[in-house]
């Protein structure tokens, strides 16, 4: 049986293309694509296995609200009532007689688990006048910012953030419609080394909690949009799978627009500093403080 997935941008795609797999760099034979897309960029997959019924999988905390609609509106073109959906994690398949009840059943899923969400990850804007009489990192770097009239100089940004902020900082550019990470600064050690030397290339999403990646994209999505910078504090738990830990952090992110000289091209600057440091595991206090530091 052919399973369809609906994309992030609401595109079609055969589960099993591979062109998919070469768009998206994920060529190793292997590798469980077809979870990697549920589980992690919140793609929708339907499988039809009825003239009139389909399995739906997708997974809420994750799955893209575009994906959900193109989802939905790929299911009633094809004239499917039943439906079974399965999401990750869970045991139970759900099994719903009618097209209606589908969409209100998944509505119902993703409200709840954004609600879930939303008490993970909070973030309290911050008027940017507070910066102009600190004297603090984000403070320079934006006057530096004001200063550069909003062009990117990498050379100038390479001597002030390594200090003044620990190289703690995400370069972010848009790439064929996506916010892609361009560079991570070795400060950046929450997630270990060896993520953030292979993170060059990956969405911003794709952070090992997938969630919190997702959570962040939607900021920097409103700089993008707005080209106005933007200064948060932020309490957010942080899951890191290959350590089987969470992290409670509570910092200062200010992100910045810039345009690249020559070719005019934009991209995202975001900059953080830690005020406290939490901890929801069994690590020791001196862990946290190599992680954060």
């Amino acid at each position: 049986m052919q399973t369809i997935v609906l994309d992030d941008h609401g595109r079609a795609w055969d589960a099993r293309s591979p062109t998919l797999r070469s768009f998206l760099h994920c060529s190793l034979p292997d590798f469980d694509f077809l979870a990697y897309l549920i589980e992690n960029l919140g793609f929708v997959a339907i499988t039809k296995i009825a003239p009139d019924a389909a399995r739906i999988r997708f997974r809420p905390e994750t799955a893209s609200p575009t994906s959900i609609a193109a989802a939905l509106y790929f299911l009633a073109d094809m004239g499917i009532e039943r439906t079974i959906i399965s999401c990750p994690d869970r045991f139970v398949e759900k099994l719903l007689p009618s097209l209606p009840q589908t969409i209100a059943y998944i509505a119902e899923q993703v409200t709840a688990s954004h609600q879930q969400y939303s008490s993970v990850f909070t973030s309290r804007e911050q008027p940017l006048e507070i910066l102009a009489n600190a004297d603090e990192a984000l403070s320079s770097l934006f006057a530096q910012w004001i200063d550069s009239k909003q062009v990117y100089d990498s050379a100038a940004l390479a001597d002030a953030l390594p200090e003044s902020l620990r190289a703690r900082f995400f370069i972010v550019e848009p790439v064929d419609g996506r916010l892609t990470i361009a560079d991570v600064g070795s400060g950046f050690e929450i997630y270990g080394e060896t993520w953030r030397k292979n993170a060059r290339g990956l969405p911003l999403e794709e952070q090992p909690d997938y969630d919190y990646g997702r959570w962040v994209k939607g900021i920097y999505l409103r700089v993008q949009e707005t080209r106005l910078p933007r200064l948060d504090e932020v309490d957010a738990t942080i899951r890191r799978p290959d350590r089987n830990d969470s992290l409670r952090c509570h910092y200062r992110r200010l992100i910045l627009p810039f345009t690249y000289k020559g070719n005019g091209g934009a991209c995202l600057l975001g900059a953080s500093v830690f005020d406290v440091r939490e901890q929801q595991s069994t690590l020791d206090s001196r862990v946290i403080e190599k992680y954060l530091a």
